[in-house]
């Protein structure tokens, strides 16, 4: 962990400050094609997708997807349909309301305001091909993070080091008083690279759940 104390924090984005919440999520996707959802389908679809995103994120051929919102478009329509019972309908659908669908995680404010109100400055940083700050706008939690370092509009991929340098750069901030928080050892963890410690949560799949951010407040001494 930091050798000093922590002037800024990182988050990485889906699971880790977001989730979708599955009932809502394929539920709002099946009503706008009439399609019926059986019981237990939405957790399966939401469960598999977020697997299928975290096995292919580093994957060669999906980087692109990350850096070019025509290509992320295409690539997650393919991604959703590799799941038993999508057919293009149904992924188009699940994709139209990916954004409403997300939903913090029941200690992300909580997490966000008591780091904000220390002074802490807080990044985003996520390998991602479209805009989430709108996620943020829509729960009030864009008055919190000082910086957004989007794959898409950077031009780099987690774990490549010129993203983590970027995020540094945008906030002003010494790697080693520096955390990133995240989901995923090989994305997330590739900010010790340029000497950022990192703390990699387990999966927590519903965004009704706490995500166990008490070990950042720790950490950072809230």
């Amino acid at each position: 962990m930091p050798s000093k104390s922590v002037t800024t924090v990182l988050f990485d984005f889906a699971w880790t400050l977001f989730a979708r919440d599955p009932n809502r999520w394929v539920g709002s996707a099946a009503a706008l094609i009439g399609r019926e959802v059986a019981a237990g389908e939405a957790e399966r679809i939401a469960s598999d997708f977020a697997e299928l995103l975290r096995t292919t994120a580093t994957d060669p051929a999906h980087i692109a997807r990350d850096l070019d919102p025509q290509v992320w478009d295409r690539a997650i329509l393919a991604v959703l349909q590799q799941i038993r019972g999508v057919d293009l309908p149904f992924a188009r659908a699940l994709h139209e309301t990916r954004a409403e669908a997300l939903t913090p995680y029941a200690d992300t404010a909580s997490t966000l305001a008591a780091l904000s109100a220390r002074g802490i400055r807080l990044g985003v940083v996520s390998n991602v091909g479209w805009n989430i700050r709108i996620c943020f706008a829509r729960h009030g939690l864009d008055r919190y993070i000082d910086a957004f370092v989007l794959s898409y509009e950077v031009g780099f991929v987690k774990p490549d080091v010129r993203i983590w340098r970027t995020a540094v750069e945008a906030l002003a901030a010494q790697p080693d008083r520096t955390l990133m928080v995240g989901d995923h050892p090989g994305c997330d963890g590739g900010s010790v690279a340029v000497g950022i410690p990192a703390l990699v949560l387990p999966m927590v799949s519903s965004p009704a759940q706490p995500r166990g951010f008490d070990q950042v407040l720790a950490l950072t001494g809230i």
